[in-house]
């Protein structure tokens, strides 16, 4: 974990029963303190990747346990890139408790689980053109077999196709330390955010974490240490 580390101030992360959309500050609140720190992390990770030369770009959004985060840094992250022309996909991989079709409102629909079990095809891709150049991947319904759909075969291919299609595909992942379904994504996508949560995450858990995923081939591009 020798990256540099962003401190963001995710002040956005809901409570309680706050409607899940407002936790989308990047589109809501575009002069917001958080708004321009995601900014400025998107800035970074599109250096990193004009620098080495990578494209398309895939990334995962990766933190050791629940409540760190990741759902809201990746659904602000892609709304930011979507913003700046890049054709973007926010895929949700967690198939055991996803949020993204609450945060932003739209039907759970077939998603991932139901395209890797071969009950649905690319018609499960939403389009969220308010948001700029915005496509969502529901989760779908969790299935039985998370751990087994995201390491079959047809992860990869349908990676393939939506790489022709997307500039850039960001994924949210379920905590890392409690299973193994983001160790699958972050290989399958080779560059992962590292993310952690002030006064919450423990240092041993994310230095773990980081081997287990530099271990399996991905690269982590970054680390994030959010405030809330």
């Amino acid at each position: 974990m020798n990256a540099p580390v962003r401190i963001l101030p995710l002040e956005g992360l809901p409570r309680g029963a706050a409607p899940p959309s407002a936790e989308l500050v990047v589109a809501l609140a575009p002069f917001h303190r958080c708004t321009e720190e995601l900014r400025a992390l998107r800035t970074q990770l599109l250096v990193r990747w004009a620098n080495a030369g990578v494209r398309p770009r895939l990334l995962a959004i990766v933190s050791p346990g629940a409540g760190e985060g990741r759902s809201y840094l990746a659904a602000n992250l892609a709304v930011a890139f979507a913003q700046l022309g890049e054709r973007t996909l926010l895929v949700d991989a967690d198939l055991r408790a996803p949020r993204q079709h609450r945060i932003f409102r739209v039907p759970e629909g077939g998603g991932l689980s139901a395209i890797l079990a071969g009950d649905a095809g690319p018609e499960a891709v939403q389009a969220l053109p308010e948001y700029g150049a915005l496509a969502l991947l529901p989760a779908g319904a969790p299935p039985p077999n998370p751990q087994e759909l995201l390491s079959h075969r047809a992860l990869p291919q349908l990676l393939h196709q939506l790489r022709a299609e997307f500039d850039l595909l960001l994924f949210d992942t379920p905590p890392a330390r409690q299973c193994a379904d983001a160790h699958s994504v972050a290989y399958r996508a080779g560059q992962a955010l590292m993310l952690a949560r002030k006064d919450h995450t423990r240092l041993a858990d994310a230095q773990r974490v980081a081997r287990e995923l530099t271990d399996t081939g991905a690269r982590i591009v970054g680390s994030v240490v959010a405030a809330f």
